[in-house]
């Protein structure tokens, strides 16, 4: 057992909101029972069906739940009910203590903010060695038919590019996207979206997941490298296996460069300082030429796939977000 967690409440309590499915890509239930046996903390689902105002005490000392999905969906009367719900209970005992607020999670939805943001690491320390990818923000009122010429010029992008939609999540079409080699097939995608100059990074991406100040580094295999000389739109689902033409050549050898910790470890903080979120994981690949790190995208809460030991990093961050934000520690 922790040193951590001797000054807690005898009834330590923590109330999750989480989806099904991430209940289960997480094996939420080991994590449940870890809490119980070794800290001796309760860990319970929110019901979101209860009344209110039948609740008279604090039901839980801290809240932990991923909304981004009903947040990014809000004319669902379904998501808008489970946010309000948890609102409410926030509203209602204040000192209830939030890991990651509702409102934090809010900018994560939108490739629009996420892009300022990640582009302003462009201005962090040049020993750091960062520099993410051009781009342009197409507005939702842009007519479709006009030539995108100019607008790239403007920004200095050159192709191939990747068009994305502003929405980062909460819907399907938030994970279509596609990579484009010439002015004419970016009339396939609708406004508003985000187009971002392709970076070749030799086919590794490196998901960095952040804890709190606890940062963890995994490659996967990314995206071949493209050259100005293709012209056939490559369209693809991001949250599915990549289309044959989006691979490298079975005999291309995949040359995995680790970025350094330590400078990961200032993305993650910088991150966490703007966007007031401590459970993220975020993306980042190295041009092959340039040997620049750019990071290209973020995630709230994601499942930590390859994180060992992640249920005892998420209960002591856990633990230490209340000792840090509770009125009464």
């Amino acid at each position: 057992m922790s040193d951590n967690n001797n000054s807690l409440p005898n009834d330590f309590t923590i109330g999750y909101y989480l989806s099904n499915s991430k209940i289960n890509r997480l094996k939420w239930n080991l994590f449940v029972d870890m809490c119980k046996e070794r800290y001796n903390i309760n860990v319970v689902p929110i019901d979101i069906n209860k009344d209110i105002n039948t609740i008279n005490t604090r039901p839980y000392h801290v809240i932990i739940d991923k909304l981004t999905d009903e947040l990014g969906d809000l004319d669902n009367p379904s998501n808008k009910q489970k946010v309000d719900y948890i609102q409410s209970l926030i509203d209602k005992f204040p000192s209830i203590v939030e890991v990651d607020p509702l409102e934090s999670q809010k900018p994560v939805l939108s490739r629009d903010t996420l892009t300022k943001l990640l582009d302003k690491l462009n201005d962090v320390s040049p020993e750091l060695n960062i520099k993410n990818p051009k781009f342009v923000l197409v507005p939702e009122d842009y007519d479709n038919n006009k030539d995108y010429t100019q607008l790239l010029k403007d920004a200095n992008i050159k192709f191939p590019v990747v068009c994305k939609t502003i929405k980062a999540c909460g819907s399907e079409e938030s994970h279509y996207m596609g990579v484009v080699f010439n002015e004419k097939d970016l009339h396939q995608f609708k406004s508003p979206m985000l187009i971002q100059e392709f970076i070749n990074h030799n086919a590794i991406i490196y998901k960095v997941f952040a804890i709190g100040d606890y940062i963890h580094v995994v490659h996967r295999k990314s995206i071949r490298n493209m050259n100005e000389n293709e012209n056939e739109l490559i369209k693809f689902d991001s949250q599915k296996p990549f289309p044959a033409s989006l691979l490298p050549t079975d005999g291309q050898e995949l040359k995995i460069e680790i970025p350094s910790k330590s400078i990961l470890s200032v993305i993650s903080k910088d991150i966490q300082k703007n966007l007031d979120i401590s459970l993220f994981g975020f993306d980042v690949i190295v041009d092959c030429e340039t040997k620049k790190l750019a990071v290209v995208d973020i995630n709230y809460f994601p499942t930590f796939s390859g994180v060992d030991d992640f249920y005892t990093l998420l209960i002591e961050h856990i633990i230490n977000v209340y000792k840090r934000k509770s009125p009464s520690s």
